[in-house]
């Protein structure tokens, strides 16, 4: 193989495949990145198994072929590199770097043993715009569990019906629904989960900044395309949970308050609370909602942020890491709080965003 690429090229190819390399395997091609030629350009792609990426570069083809070389080494001497032009040739398994001040030989491994990455034979297919699943992906991703004990609760439910496409997440102490609408119904309604890993990569390709997503959805695998960048994944067997049942039906208490204050009032509460695995209390007043943070080595802490509240006082507790979170996915001046009483879901929402909701369990604990 022989090609001459940019620098800049091959700077953003590696820094969309790189990420998807795996850092401890018992295969070491997993560690590399696939070089191949196609249609006169360079393809580079990578997996973990449970994922795969590719992307074009475009280049000047000297001569056809393919190789994988070391992820890490090669995306750190192509970032390095201050030439404008860089020159790949490989030899058996081995390829050599020349550009104007630079010379590098890199051993490599065989293309032959790289895993495919598949094309899948798509049930369902849709597009959406980039801007929208990416600020989707990213208000419901954080709510996903973190351990990976119950795999369905580390992923994100997609589900769609029509032309509504709904993301949920949960990792069973809180829930964070977005609802988008879609250009065209789809062809079937169908739901599968998709590793929360898997949509964290997605909103990386989103920062692309392209217009539009394409999305395909098989019986066991999830595609994602955009521009010249293909990124598939497995999806999580099981079942979701039937989230629709904990969501309050009827809220007899209505909090309104700006949404600034309470961040700098929850931000203030972690301060005391974090040796207490973040516990907090509210304490609900028809003009006020007081933050209560206590911490037996360090102090307790009040905050008081004016509310406007319909419905009776209330004292509930929570944990502040998960309001918080919440809070710094929205971009609306206004917040609301809803509460039917200290042992039952809040249901937090943006007034100005009706596509948006987020239900956090209360403590129970003594207030």
């Amino acid at each position: 193989m022989k090609i001459e690429c940019t620098q800049g090229n091959l700077q953003r190819g590696l820094g969309l495949v790189s990420r998807m390399v795996g850092t401890r395997t018992t295969l070491p091609v997993l560690a590399n990145v696939l070089l191949k030629t196609e249609k006169g350009r360079l393809r580079l792609s990578a997996t973990n198994l449970e994922m795969g990426i590719s992307t074009y570069v475009g280049g000047k083809v000297g001569e056809e072929g393919s190789v994988t070389l070391p992820a890490k080494l090669l995306a750190e001497f192509i970032a390095t590199n201050t030439d404008q032009t860089i020159t790949i040739e490989t030899r058996d398994d081995d390829a050599t770097l020349k550009s104007a001040h630079y010379n590098a030989s890199i051993k490599g491994i065989a293309a032959s043993e790289f895993p495919a990455i598949p094309e899948i034979t798509a049930e369902l297919e849709f597009e959406v715009a980039s801007s929208e699943l990416k600020s989707a992906i990213t208000q419901t991703v954080f709510a996903a569990a973190v351990d990976e004990t119950r795999p369905v609760l580390a992923g994100i439910l997609v589900k769609i019906s029509g032309n509504t496409l709904k993301l949920v997440a949960t990792d069973s102490f809180r829930l964070a629904e977005k609802v988008l609408m879609l250009d065209k119904k789809v062809s079937r309604d169908t739901d599968v989960i998709i590793p929360a890993r898997t949509m964290i990569e997605v909103v990386r390709l989103l920062e692309e900044g392209n217009d539009r997503m394409r999305v395909r959805l098989g019986e066991n695998q999830a595609a994602f395309s955009m521009g010249d960048t293909y990124l598939i994944s497995r999806v999580v067997e099981g079942s979701f949970p039937d989230y629709e049942q904990i969501i309050p039906k009827e809220l007899p208490i209505k909090s309104s308050l700006t949404r600034t204050e309470l961040v700098n009032a929850m931000k203030m509460s972690t301060l005391f609370a974090r040796d207490a695995a973040n516990n907090i209390k509210l304490k609900i007043f028809s003009k006020q909602i007081e933050v209560l943070a206590t911490s037996p080595q360090l102090g307790e802490n009040k905050s008081l942020v004016p509310a406007e509240t319909k419905g009776s006082e209330l004292e509930i507790a929570f944990n502040a890491r998960y309001i918080l979170d919440a809070l710094l996915v929205l971009s609306g001046d206004k917040i609301e709080l809803d509460f039917v009483g200290k042992l039952n879901p809040c249901v937090l929402k943006d007034p100005s965003d009706k596509t948006f909701q987020y239900i956090i369990m209360p403590l129970r604990v003594e207030t």
